[in-house]
């Protein structure tokens, strides 16, 4: 006899775990009492159906002994539980210890895509948002505690999921797992457990209760699939009462409650039985336990989303069993991105983390005289899948043989104007042309001829707000074009719905962070102006602390050019006596390391107003010098952000309206992202994306400046930046005149 222990916090797992036994075995089930529905499975569950050696203990969290006792098996049914996790840590994992992974629907299949991404990453359910530090680092240890199971080829998944040689199957086989398929033996032997169904069934979701979807729309959804006919719904064990009650007040639906689960309920359901269902695990099980199903399950409709789901999750639950797509033919495509700065590299990494962990993405950094300092690296990955991972820095003559060594299906031009240029005429002189795709690392507004010409044989644009994609789409069409302009959320943003002000009004903050922009204000005396005020703000406001947040230290280089840096302007200031020394704080760092409640964030035109907004924080755009283009804060035009230094003095600091919000960079997430990079991976694969090379062979001046620009010693580059300085300042004065 041999002895195993299981954890299992559903009835499903509990199921699972059962059919997982094997003959000669004692299986102990531990049964998580306090997780929703468990009460009720437990108490309708016929303890006489129980395989001999099977015994179900009900706990209360994950025993104390369960990772140190002598067991040959540990069956583990959610690794994403907090409670599982916590314990894990708490008593650590024997390396002995052989490990099985049972289902708990295709939840599993989300733990399995985790365990076998190229990099260890915490492990988190698909609709779970954020994670805490303290559960991150235990969802951390938890991945890094089952990958070295799965390596040691001490990592088991028993499934009843369709037998399908994905890449997710592929890899978890190839790293050392086991996979081990069951249907349903021990279920399909118990006697019949509901009663006779008459006409349609309707699997219930607990969409609605976890906040993924309107409920408006799905009891609409109901009532439209039962049509008239008698109907059965079965409840999912997540729904609510007050949810249930409304659907049984549809005509001709009978409501039957939680308990059992449906594989249970309907493995003796009458012969084609017509079921309908959204997305759901259900829809891949019942036809292994019932008399050929005739199932029609609904896609949900981008309407429906509540805009609390992530697009992986809403792209997987569309997925599910349904017929092969375009985007299922690359389940795992390369990427490389190719920056030349830290605001560039920052926005690559966080894109690429928004693509999701199955494809195979390279970071990679452009030679050129401004390559951020590995300070600023550290900086720019901090809070993504590059944090402490080196980063490879590429000389421009080696990139088109790099791009050749791995053969990517998307090269992502992350970088300035003149360098994408030549990114893009590298990528389209390769073998197989890779989808050329570029962006902005912040506000993109306003759209100018000059950006699109840079990027004229880009296959793809990112923008970020449907006011962008507009804008950008105006100047393609002008330019005559032919690209493909994309809307995806700044991935920096974190908030899922348009956010609420944090904040109570009318009280001045705690604490003001100035957010500086290189290229605006342009005039010295405007931020000698900026300084002063700031420094008002303080004297008026004791013990606010008041922050000069710059993105370099001085000598290090920017994305663009500095005439006039805070740093020199303020140690000028205090030296003529205007500021005392400590009134004012000059930091560098990530913005999210200062924006903390109890900050207002003031700039005249920075990407960290989002930033600061996406937090519900006190937020001001300085108009003393004007909202327009030539002040590259048009976008926040009409926001109800707008205010003087006047205002910020007295702390008149405010919040976006809503409408600004969901037209302006906060609508609702979307997949349009990750499903255009699919399409784009597969028109590369099948060498459907036109040949470029003509084009890319066309010199201009853009193109040459762009060679001399990563080619060009740094000193080369600041004397021509000091030459032009006079003629730059005449063209400003003559266009104020």
């Amino acid at each position: 006899m041999t002895r195993s222990l299981a954890w299992v916090e559903s009835p499903l797992q509990v199921i699972s775990a059962i059919e997982a036994h094997r003959p000669r075995e004692e299986l102990v089930i531990y049964a998580r009492s306090s997780a929703k529905g468990m009460e009720d499975f437990l108490a309708q569950l016929d303890w006489g159906w129980l395989p001999p050696g099977v015994w179900i203990e009900v706990a209360g969290g994950v025993p104390a002994h369960f990772f140190s006792a002598s067991a040959d098996r540990l069956l583990v049914g959610d690794p994403c539980s907090g409670e599982f996790q916590r314990a894990m840590l708490r008593d650590g994992l024997h390396r002995n210890s052989y490990l099985v992974l049972i289902d708990d629907g295709l939840a599993t299949k989300e733990v399995i895509r985790q365990l076998t991404a190229k990099y260890p990453v915490p492990l988190r359910r698909a609709r779970q948002q954020q994670l805490s530090p303290p559960r991150r680092a235990a969802a951390l240890a938890t991945a890094i505690s089952l990958r070295a199971a799965l390596h040691a080829g001490r990592l088991t998944w028993v499934t009843a999921l369709p037998a399908a040689a994905g890449k997710t199957e592929q890899r978890f086989l190839a790293a050392g797992g086991s996979i081990r398929r069951h249907e349903f033996s021990w279920l399909k032997s118990l006697p019949e457990l509901e009663h006779r169904v008459p006409g349609r069934i309707v699997l219930g979701s607990a969409m609605v209760a976890d906040g993924l979807i309107r409920r408006r729309d799905y009891v609409d959804w109901v009532s439209r699939v039962t049509a008239g006919s008698p109907s059965v719904y079965f409840a999912h064990r997540r729904e609510l009462d007050s949810d249930l009650c409304q659907l049984d007040a549809l005509d001709s639906v009978t409501v039957r409650r939680a308990g059992l689960p449906v594989e249970l309920r309907l493995a003796h359901a009458p012969h084609s039985a017509e079921i309908f269902s959204l997305p759901t695990t259900a829809v891949a099980t019942l036809p292994l336990v019932m008399d050929d199903p005739r199932i029609t399950m609904t896609e949900i409709p981008r309407t429906w989303w509540t805009g609390h789901a992530r697009d992986s999750l809403r792209r997987e639950l569309n997925r599910t069993m349904t017929a092969p797509r375009y985007n299922d033919a690359v389940s795992k495509y390369t990427v490389v991105s190719v920056s030349d700065s830290e605001s560039y590299l920052k926005w690559a990494c966080r894109t690429l983390d928004a693509l999701g962990p199955d494809i195979d993405a390279h970071v990679w950094l452009i030679d050129n005289p401004i390559l951020p300092t590995p300070e600023q690296v550290t900086h720019a990955t901090a809070g993504s899948s590059w944090e402490h991972r080196e980063i490879p820095i590429v000389n421009r003559s080696e990139l088109e043989s790099e791009l050749e060594r791995v053969t990517p299906d998307i090269v992502l031009a992350a970088a300035t104007g003149p360098v994408v240029q030549q990114i893009f005429a590298t990528g389209a002189h390769l073998e197989r042309r890779p989808a050329l795709v570029s962006g902005l690392p912040g506000v993109g507004l306003p759209a100018t001829s000059k950006g699109m010409r840079y990027r004229r044989i880009g296959d793809a644009f990112i923008t970020h707000s449907e006011h962008e994609r507009a804008e950008y789409l105006a100047v393609a069409q002008k330019l005559g074009i032919p690209v493909e302009l994309i809307v995806a959320r700044l991935p920096l943003l974190e908030s899922t719905a348009p956010p609420q002000p944090q904040f109570p009004r009318g009280t001045p903050p705690e604490r003001i962070v100035f957010a500086t922009q290189a290229k605006v204000p342009v005039e010295r005396a405007d931020r000698i102006r900026i300084l002063l005020s700031l420094t008002e703000y303080a004297r008026r406001h004791p013990g606010c602390e008041v922050i000069i947040k710059v993105r370099s230290r001085p000598g290090e280089q920017e994305t663009h050019h500095e005439e006039f840096t805070y740093i020199s302007l303020l140690d000028q200031l205090i030296a003529d006596g205007l500021i005392a020394k400590g009134e004012l704080t000059v930091a560098v760092g990530a913005m999210s390391l200062f924006l903390t409640p109890g900050t207002a964030l003031v700039t005249v035109s920075s990407t960290a107003a989002l930033e600061s907004i996406d937090r519900g924080l006190p937020t001001l755009i300085i108009d003393d010098f004007g909202v327009s283009r030539e002040m590259l804060n048009i976008a926040f035009e009409e926001s109800g952000v707008t205010g003087s230094l006047a205002d910020m003095i007295d702390g008149r600091i405010g919040f976006p309206n809503r409408n600004w919000l969901v037209e302006n960079y906060f609508q609702e997430p979307n997949c349009e992202l990750t499903d255009s990079f699919e399409l784009l991976a597969l028109r590369s694969r099948e060498r459907q994306l036109p040949d470029l090379r003509g084009a890319a062979r066309v010199q201009d001046f853009r193109r040459l400046r762009a060679e001399l620009r990563t080619k060009a010693p740094a000193q080369l580059v600041r004397g021509y930046r000091t030459a032009v300085k006079p003629l730059r300042r005449l063209v400003r004065f003559l266009n104020h005149r």
